[in-house]
């Protein structure tokens, strides 16, 4: 169970890095078209959007890391979860081929393998 928390630790770390280092850049570009088609915000609002996501991010999978507030990092993962998965397969995305099709189901099993693997700060304390 510890394996697949620290792996769940380092998917939401990249992910929220990714997010960042993606609003950072369309900053810096003056890009106020930018369009993430899984998501269903566009332009500035899509940036400011995937910036908010990154920081929250951040922030859950720190304190759960710490110890505290522990809750809200499987709140946070499953929220991710949704956010993929809606955008991917419930949505109007379409994929470019079958490469990105196969990336983007890895992707969100990922996901999924993280909120399970989140799910494991709700067992028992060791007694020290």
């Amino acid at each position: 169970m510890l394996l697949l928390r620290v792996y769940a630790y380092l998917f939401e770390l990249g992910l929220c890095v990714f997010l960042l280092g993606v609003a950072a850049f369309a900053v810096a570009a003056g890009d106020n078209n930018l369009k993430l088609g899984m998501l269903p915000w566009e332009g500035t609002v899509l940036v400011r959007a995937i910036a908010a996501l990154g920081i929250v991010g951040i922030i859950c999978t720190l304190l759960a890391m710490t110890g505290a507030i522990r809750w809200m990092f499987p709140l946070w993962t499953l929220v991710v979860l949704i956010l993929m998965f809606r955008g991917f397969f419930l949505s109007s995305y379409s994929f470019s081929g079958a490469d990105q099709f196969k990336f983007d189901v890895l992707l969100t099993a990922g996901a999924f393998l993280a909120f399970l693997g989140s799910l494991s700060l709700f067992g028992r304390k060791s007694s020290r």
